[in-house]
């Protein structure tokens, strides 16, 4: 197991984003961790390979090119493919702001996935932010000058929605659509609510709905009643 990891902790309350620790690990075959808990926000992006992402009962099969979070106090696992285990890098946060970077970014509770074709950048921000661990005095400095070109990466790929979801998430939006629906048909429910239960945008996932199933979820909804 190949791996390349840093633990350093440094918290100024004053700051808007707090850097924990960062890291990358080459992962063995069927190498799993939890189910568990993490205290802090951890973004991880797939360089290669398999695996799969399971929250809250929402089972996800991510490969090269997905972003995923876990989020604090939440119940989550993952584990590497077996023929084909996946490469990952990761950085763990906090802090006011990061919720809010985050959820513009596209990741919820019911799909903590997004895409990102940006593997050389997304590689410089972490070799940044590994680099900026051998430094003394300007660590600090570079290495938010790293993440926060991290989470820019990330940010500007949810602004792109021929990369915002691959198809395996894709799939599974119009899923939980098609469950609350399903769920809550008998009850005055609208496309709105929907969309904001699944934290997308409505002309988004109607958009998406009617690629899938044939027909936009409000005529989905009047066929089940």
């Amino acid at each position: 197991m190949a791996s390349h990891k840093i633990a350093q902790h440094w918290i100024q309350q004053q700051q808007d984003i707090q850097f924990y620790y960062t890291g990358t690990e080459q992962c063995t075959s069927g190498q799993s961790w939890g189910p568990g808990v993490k205290d802090s926000y951890k973004i991880f992006y797939v360089h290669s390979g398999k695996g799969i992402l399971r929250v809250q009962e929402n089972t996800f099969r991510l490969a090269a090119g997905h972003v995923f979070l876990l989020s604090p106090h939440v119940l989550a696992f993952y584990q590497a493919d077996q023929e084909d285990p996946w490469s990952f890098s990761w950085v763990a946060l906090d802090g006011g702001i990061v919720p809010e970077y985050l959820r513009q970014a596209g990741f919820t509770l019911e799909c903590p996935v997004i895409r990102c074709d940006r593997e050389q950048e997304i590689r410089q921000c972490f070799n940044r932010l590994f680099d900026a661990n051998q430094h003394y005095y300007s660590k600090p400095l570079q290495m938010t000058s790293a993440l926060y070109a991290f989470l820019a990466l990330v940010l500007e790929s949810a602004r792109q929605p021929s990369t915002f979801i691959a198809g395996t998430v894709k799939e599974q939006y119009i899923t939980q659509a098609i469950s609350f629906l399903s769920n809550n048909y008998t009850q005055e429910i609208t496309i709105e609510e929907m969309a904001k239960s699944l934290g997308l945008n409505r002309k988004y996932i109607t958009g998406l709905f009617k690629e899938a199933i044939g027909m936009p979820p409000q005529q989905y909804l009047g066929q089940l009643r």
